[in-house]
């Protein structure tokens, strides 16, 4: 008899017996938005790393998008898969980046940020970009990244009381044995 623990989700939701702990990543989105209009940008790209169903990612770009909609700010955007071959990666975001020129590229994360960050500097020219989680890393690292900070610390802290408190009940997801 296999024995399934309790089950607290971060970030992706599950089903609907596992409780999820995540930000908001709509309003994190909408404030990022906010900040590159008061910037001045209007040439504005938005920049994701994959087109799947990841619900985190798709709130911070709908909050975005509502945002720059609300402004009548138009916003092309694009899309790369950055589990690609490197090479892949360097074509295409060359070819993107060198067909328009961007006041502001709003990046889905980090991560794609750093690398359109770095391809830009290639092309010299130096846009907004921005990104989305600011681990302590990222901050340390790159302090000139405009990044939307996850509370890890708050957000780890409620995972574990959640995980804690299930686990003094006796909570399993339903269907599975103990």
């Amino acid at each position: 008899m296999t024995r399934q623990l309790p089950t607290v989700s971060f970030d992706r939701p599950i089903s609907r017996e596992i409780p999820l702990v995540s930000r908001d990543n709509y309003g994190g989105g909408h404030l990022i938005a906010q900040i590159v209009l008061k910037r001045g940008a209007k040439e504005i790209l938005i920049f994701c790393d994959s087109q799947q169903d990841l619900s985190p990612i798709n709130e911070r770009l709908r909050g975005m998008m509502d945002c720059f909609q609300k402004r009548q700010t138009k916003f092309p955007t694009a899309y790369l898969d950055f589990t690609a071959d490197n090479l892949f990666k360097q074509v295409r975001l060359a070819k993107l980046l060198t067909e328009q020129k961007y006041d502001a590229i709003c990046c889905s994360d980090d991560i794609t940020a750093l690398l359109v960050k770095q391809r830009v500097r290639q092309l010299s020219y130096q846009p907004l970009v921005t990104g989305f989680d600011g681990s302590n890393f990222v901050r340390n690292f790159f302090p000139d990244l405009l990044t939307a900070k996850q509370p890890i610390k708050d957000l780890a802290a409620l995972t574990c009381q959640l995980l804690d408190q299930r686990l003094r009940r006796g909570h399993f997801p339903s269907g599975h044995k103990q």
